[in-house]
């Protein structure tokens, strides 16, 4: 019996390094740079924003690839779905502290 292997399922998509998730929050970042140094182009002059929105994007890259390092995408997924929850309802892990 023959059975057809899907390679790509235990491996995340990926763009330019950063993996599943994390580019939702990399084009969200994306974002707030690109209107970030479209103020400061029409506040200073198009170069400045030129140059703001470069070094923005460099330091946005990096940090969205130092939070990928850091956090897993499951941990990134609980607090996604964290925020959408009310107060009143607590998170915690799986591994219960006894009270003392």
């Amino acid at each position: 019996m023959r059975a057809k292997v899907y390679r790509n399922l235990d491996r995340p998509f990926s763009l330019f390094g950063i993996k599943g998730r994390f580019i939702a929050l990399a084009g969200a970042l994306a974002l707030c740079i690109i209107i970030i140094s479209l103020v400061v182009g029409s506040v200073a002059g198009s170069v400045t924003g030129l140059v703001a929105a470069a070094v923005l994007l460099a330091v946005g890259y990096v940090s969205v690839a130092e939070v990928q390092q850091r956090f897993g995408m499951k941990s990134l997924s609980r607090w996604t779905t964290g925020l959408s929850l009310p107060e009143y309802v607590i998170i915690r892990n799986k591994v219960w502290r006894r009270l003392m």
